[in-house]
């Protein structure tokens, strides 16, 4: 799985470098990815989900945004997910 944020203006460039560590955060904190996205959907859903995978997806995209917008608060609500990929 790939992240990105969505409904964000910022460069591609900036984009990817906050994804990146977003991910790095994730793993960091002993989960996967997937782990993460699937525990942040079923808490979404009102399912049982694994808190401390869902914490750590919350923590991820604070981080993905601290470092695409350099620590600026960032216009509008971009949202952390996974990136399109083509088929």
């Amino acid at each position: 799985m790939k992240l990105w944020l969505f409904d964000c203006n910022a460069p591609a460039a900036d984009i990817e470098a906050g994804c990146r560590a977003a991910a790095a955060l994730i793993e960091k904190r002993g989960f996967t990815l997937q782990q993460a996205y699937d525990a942040v959907m079923k808490r979404s859903n009102r399912e049982r989900f694994e808190r401390r995978a869902a914490q750590a997806w919350d923590n991820a995209e604070d981080e993905a945004l601290r470092v695409t917008y350099h620590g600026e608060e960032p216009p509008g609500e971009p949202v952390l997910g996974p990136a399109e990929e083509p088929e």
